[in-house]
């Protein structure tokens, strides 16, 4: 089992695939306004986003208790601890946030509890915004206002649903950054819509695979396989001859929450210089277990771990090993706008 209260990760040794020096950064193009206005108002091919979209909604609001009861709950919760620890290091008192690819609203509570003013949540899922809205309705105790629009954030202008003069302290991205990354120009539209309204100095905070980690272990495969899994989760490729920064799809499957979904590779370096060209500044780059032994200790942080069950206080379970390890394929980031 995994007792993740000890230190348990031993250093690992970096694949070249997630080094600045990697060919892929050169061929991003470096013009910032480099999209196709017709992309600004929808993709000719939404073939991919609808499948995801088709994918959430199908997805049925079950409740908090029998969330308790899914075989990944330490996983999940792991997560969700993650979540909390971005948004309390970042968010400001009274600030004004947005949520691209809000979900079903599962960060509600997160905000409300750092005290924003404002939140406005998009989803490119109907359903999902539909419960987003109802949960944020129903909230107890709630302190801020939110407004919630369905809209395809890799593919439309923000300023389709939000207006112009509308202004951002903080903008999120949870696991979701991944399915821009399926084309060059619906990343680069991701990005205009999450620094268009994001003030100077504002930050831009997400959680996002760890590319490094998912092709080290494809490269670790044997020549004709394309495809690793454990007991709750599975990645698999369609090829592993060449590793193009943009549009290199695998097909993912977590147990009780995703079902076989198309993902894309992120290549941070990429991704970051990218970032540059819409006047983003990395400043916080941690793997998913490196930030929890970062701030494990921190009083507030392991509160959170019991609250938010991530820890049982009565030792009585415990989360895998095969969770801990889905665990570790993720990123936590953070950019401030210059």
């Amino acid at each position: 089992m995994a007792n993740y209260q000890r230190e348990r990760l031993p250093k690992r040794k970096y694949e070249n695939y997630d080094e600045d020096s990697s060919s892929s950064t050169q061929q991003i193009r470096h013009e910032r306004h480099a999209i196709p206005n017709k992309s600004l108002k929808s993709s000719k091919d939404a073939t991919p986003s609808r499948f995801v979209a088709d994918h959430y909604n199908s997805k049925v609001e079950v409740g908090v208790e029998r969330r308790r009861e899914s075989t990944i709950i330490f996983l999940r919760s792991f997560n969700n601890w993650i979540k909390s620890v971005l948004i309390g290091k970042y968010v400001t008192r009274d600030g004004h946030a947005l949520d691209m690819g809000c979900g079903k609203g599962g960060d509600l509570l997160k905000w409300n509890k750092a005290n924003i003013k404002s939140l406005v949540g998009l989803d490119i899922a109907e359903v999902s915004i539909e419960d987003a809205r109802k949960r944020w309705s129903d909230m107890k105790g709630r302190r801020f206002d939110a407004m919630f629009n369905v809209m395809d954030c890799f593919s439309s202008n923000i300023s389709d649903v939000i207006p112009r003069d509308t202004v951002f302290d903080i903008v999120s991205m949870q696991f979701c950054l991944h399915y821009s990354f399926e084309t060059e120009e619906k990343a680069r539209i991701t990005l205009n819509n999450v620094t268009s309204n994001l003030k100077s100095g504002g930050i831009f905070i997400g959680t996002v695979p760890d590319a490094n980690w998912i092709v080290k272990k494809l490269k670790s495969l044997p020549k004709d396989q394309l495809k690793f899994e454990n007991s709750i989760y599975s990645i698999r490729f369609e090829q592993k001859d060449n590793y193009p920064p943009f549009g290199h799809k695998y097909w993912f499957y977590l147990k009780d929450a995703i079902n076989d979904c198309p993902e894309y590779l992120v290549h941070f370096p990429t991704f970051q210089k990218l970032a540059s060209q819409y006047g983003l500044e990395l400043v916080y780059k941690k793997r998913f277990h490196d930030l929890y032994n970062e701030v494990k200790e921190e009083p507030h942080y392991r509160e959170l771990l019991y609250s938010m069950r991530v820890i049982d206080k009565r030792n009585e379970e415990e989360m895998s090993d095969d969770e801990w390890e889905a665990t570790g394929m993720y990123i936590g980031f953070a950019f401030r706008k210059k």
